[in-house]
């Protein structure tokens, strides 16, 4: 374990320690024990779905850097890395390294660039399959944005009684709502981080003499894959998935909020579980649960549990892909 796993670690681990010791065991532990298992249940199949979704989205977008890889191979590739965020150090991270490792092995059999028969070496196609990952994520963000800028406008105006009240009883903190929101809409209205990468990336394809002759053509067929209709339906929908599993994932220990509300506040929880310091997926996401919910005045044990219980889908659908691939190695043997 090198020194920047091992800081991860203990950042993870002190992070863990630091909110669990903020919380009160009797109560976690009534609370857990209260769980409505069925809801529950129905995140995880939400949350497999929006997964499912995410891996059709990844695709798209790599398929525009020329990686065309099999439907299945992507789908199972980004289940694995759902394994993975659980198992390797820095959560997300970690699936996003596995993703990048296992797309570029496929090479020697089912990747071409754009058509031609090219032999990149295997540190560009790494670059490539990293390239691949980043712009998914950044995609998807963007996404995450849009949902909830809008679910924003609807909690106002399909609940406008809602909207008052929370207004009224949390006059506190609107100012820094104020500021969350404006920089949601920011990034809905201008996709920059898309645009910038793009053009970084067409940059770094100069560097590289056996790309000269595409990178030009390459930014052009992201940016087309980044706004097509399909995949901007396929990753709003995606996203919006993952918000109701963590609003369901809050009904199921009783928690019964707007789910407009919810919506507009996940981007920002989302964004702290991307911290790289996550111990078994868990850490970063209960942070910025409780950052962002504790001023609707819950109590930190019901956001703590709401929170794990949405980390646990992943470790569910994580150990279920790990037993397909068992079942699968077997037979093949």
């Amino acid at each position: 374990m090198n020194y920047k796993k091992f800081l991860r670690f203990v950042c993870g681990s002190a992070l863990l320690i630091f909110i669990f010791s903020q919380l009160n065991t009797d109560l976690l532990t009534r609370i857990f024990l209260s769980i409505n298992v069925l809801a529950f249940l129905i995140a995880v199949i939400f949350c497999g779905i929006a997964n499912f979704l995410c891996a059709l989205r990844w695709e798209i977008l790599s398929e525009a850097l020329g990686l065309k890889v099999s439907k299945k191979i992507f789908i199972m590739v980004y289940f694995e890395s759902i394994a993975a965020n659980c198992v390797l150090p820095g959560g997300i991270l970690g699936g996003d390294i596995w993703r990048t490792s296992r797309l570029a092995k496929e090479k020697k059999s089912e990747i071409s660039i754009l058509g031609h028969n090219l032999k990149p070496s295997e540190h560009q196609f790494l670059k490539l399959s990293g390239f691949s990952v980043f712009l998914d994520r950044i995609h998807g963000f963007w996404s995450l944005c849009v949902v909830g800028t809008t679910s924003f406008l609807l909690f106002f105006l399909i609940t406008p009684e809602s909207s008052t009240r929370f207004s009224e009883q949390h006059a506190n903190h609107l100012s820094q709502l104020s500021i969350y929101l404006i920089v949601l809409t920011f990034i809905m209205l201008l996709p920059i981080l898309i645009k910038l990468s793009i053009y970084c990336f067409k940059t770094n394809l100069l560097k590289v003499k056996i790309f000269v002759g595409f990178s030009i053509q390459v930014a052009k067929n992201l940016w087309h894959a980044s706004h097509n209709k399909k995949n901007i339906v396929i990753s709003l929908s995606s996203q919006i998935l993952f918000g109701l599993g963590f609003w369901i994932c809050l009904y199921s220990i009783g928690l019964n909020l707007n789910i407009f509300l919810i919506l507009v506040l996940v981007p920002g929880i989302f964004l702290f579980a991307s911290f790289p310091v996550a111990i078994a997926g868990f850490g970063p996401r209960e942070a910025g649960s409780l950052i962002f919910l504790m001023p609707l005045s819950l109590n930190s044990e019901h956001i703590f549990i709401s929170s794990v219980l949405f980390g646990l889908t992943s470790t569910i659908l994580g150990a279920i892909t790990l037993l397909i691939s068992l079942l699968n190695s077997s037979k093949s043997r």
